[in-house]
């Protein structure tokens, strides 16, 4: 018995050894992935609607193939008559996506996306000091914009690049931030795209390697591309901007 006590517990050191050196490697990619990684922002003189985006590495879409692809991106090549101001940033916080949208000073945009939250889930901000932040955050970016959209993180601990019990406090800090952005939402009168899933429900971890990027946390062009769609069935953003490549009069 104390054998086999003994081997289970030299097992279970060495995936636990295993895994934190395959979650160094993961997050050495996802470093590697985010330096690469550019914002996609357009320039559109002839742009019918500006669309401002803030938040964080989701919002410059990291871990996308290109830029087109990111959900910015995606919008763009839908709706030819918008101009893209990208103001996300890898590792920004919700306190980083006021200050960017405090550094805004042009003319009000038609949308403002917000994509943010994650790095708050992953960095254990304090929920309390993340509710006050991201009332602040969707308060100024109503003072930007004629309509916001705030679409955050998916099931943070579902992500391949963490285990258990990692995994279990990330899923749970996610159930937290979520309540929190859903009500803070509906309090601001701002569209919540929710991206959260539970594990059996979960499309991303169906087939992690469509749907990430090599550090299993960010999301790849797939990702993406099913976010970009939930943003779609989930506000009015092609109400908004009009029919797909068509233009409607009106900033």
């Amino acid at each position: 018995m104390r054998r086999l006590i003994l081997a289970i517990l030299i097992g279970a050191a060495g995936l636990g050894a295993y895994q934190v050196s395959m979650l160094a490697v993961r997050i050495h990619r996802g470093r590697e992935i985010a330096a690469a990684s550019r914002p996609f922002e357009l320039r559109n003189p002839a742009s019918t609607h500006r669309i401002l985006v803030v938040g964080d590495s989701t919002g410059v879409g990291t871990g996308a193939a290109r830029p087109e692809e990111s959900v910015a991106g995606r919008i763009a090549a839908e709706f030819p008559c918008v101009e893209v101001v990208n103001l996300a940033r890898n590792g920004a916080t919700a306190r980083d996506a006021l200050t960017q949208l405090e550094s805004v000073r042009s003319a009000p945009f038609r949308i403002v996306l917000v994509q943010v939250g994650g790095n708050d889930i992953l960095g254990f901000t304090d929920m309390g000091e993340l509710r006050g932040t991201i009332l602040q955050v969707l308060a100024k970016a109503r003072e930007k914009g004629k309509a916001v959209l705030f679409m955050s993180t998916g099931n943070v601990g579902l992500a391949p690049a963490f285990f258990p019990p990692v995994s279990w406090l990330y899923t749970a800090r996610t159930r937290q931030a979520r309540a929190i952005f859903m009500e803070a939402a509906e309090t601001s009168g701002v569209e919540y795209v929710d991206l959260f899933r539970e594990k059996g429900d979960d499309l991303f971890l169906g087939d992690p390697d469509r749907y990430y990027t090599p550090d299993y946390l960010h999301p790849g062009s797939e990702g993406y591309r099913v976010w970009y769609e939930e943003l779609k069935k989930q506000t009015r953003i092609a109400e908004i901007l009009g029919k797909p490549n068509g233009c409607t009069v009106g900033r």
